[in-house]
């Protein structure tokens, strides 16, 4: 039995929802699901609370993101979402549809769909996919949107979260025959020059913490717009200060308002997860994130405080 499938094939109207500041598996997923749907003769809108970020309009369908031509849904599907709140503006269109469905591979997943496809173990949203569609549902389009979530969430299958699964599904999405080597150059070749400058900015705001046990980058909004780049640009900076020998856990802290700033958290062994849940945020053990609010240096203290507090 296939839940989703049979719930889409009962639907007239599909609205799709992922999270707010889109990366590539919410993205992959949202237009694998989108294609899908459409396969079956359902009228299908992707929305999310955020623009398509620059880094991703190579996207054949970056287009539809946002661009609703339908109303009356009557089944609401949430790609990549650990809880509710991770929908934004879109959560109360999400929850007055009569039939929800939330599929995603958080660990800290709040189960808040009427029907739950949720897989912690899984690399990515478009992995759990990929054993739902694998069954005739699967075109080359498809495979390359699936394929692109899943390399993007495990760092090109750098990170502990790549299993034997993980890799099976990559190889058997790249025998649909996708240009992979170009969708590698877009996805990981092709920065802008301010990007590059973001990093470089970056690493010399690198500090480090318990015998360099734990390395936090600060980003200002005037680090980022002086770089002539916004929020999502700072994505991936993280993984830079992970290389470094003595890191246990990193942090990439980007502000997004006054007083607001996104946390990203990743870790060789600490649990990261329980790190950010003290925040309200979530994620994996070895990846995570959160929404800290305070001044600048008052900011830094907490996560500091929070990450010395478990791993002492």
């Amino acid at each position: 039995m296939n839940t989703l499938i049979d719930t889409i094939k009962k639907a007239e109207n599909v609205l799709l929802v992922c999270h707010v500041r889109p990366d590539g598996d919410c993205l992959g997923a949202g237009f694998a699901v989108m294609r899908v749907c459409e396969k079956l003769g359902k009228n299908t809108d992707f929305v999310c609370d955020s623009p398509l970020p620059a880094h991703y309009s190579f996207l054949p369908d970056g287009g539809r993101l946002n661009d609703e031509k339908f109303f009356g849904y009557d089944l609401a599907i949430a790609v990549d979402c650990a809880d509710e709140f991770r929908m934004g503006k879109f959560g109360d269109v999400f929850f007055s549809v009569p039939v929800t469905i939330n599929i995603d591979h958080h660990i800290t997943n709040t189960n808040f769909a009427s029907i739950n496809i949720v897989k912690g173990d899984a690399s990515s949203t478009c992995e759990i996919l990929f054993d739902l569609f694998k069954d005739g549902y699967i075109d080359e389009q498809i495979a390359e949107y699936l394929y692109m979530g899943i390399s993007t969430d495990t760092g090109h299958f750098r990170h502990n979260n790549t299993s034997p699964e993980t890799l099976i599904a990559a190889a058997e999405l790249v025998r649909y025959r996708f240009d992979v080597s170009a969708l590698i150059d877009n996805l990981y070749r092709s920065n802008p020059i301010g990007k590059l400058k973001l990093i470089g900015v970056a690493l010399n705001k690198m500090r480090f913490f318990e015998n360099n046990r734990i390395c936090i980058i600060a980003l200002s909004q005037k680090d980022i717009a002086g770089c002539d780049c916004g929020l999502s640009d700072t994505e991936g900076i993280i993984d830079y200060p992970m290389t470094i020998k003595e890191v246990e856990v990193a942090v990439c802290m980007s502000q997004q308002s006054g007083s607001s700033f996104k946390v990203s958290f990743r870790s060789k062994g600490p649990d990261v997860a329980a790190i950010a849940g003290k925040f309200g945020g979530g994620g994996h053990i070895l990846a995570s994130g959160c929404v800290v609010n305070g001044d600048f240096n008052g900011c830094v203290n907490k996560v500091v405080a929070a990450i010395t507090e478990d791993i002492r």
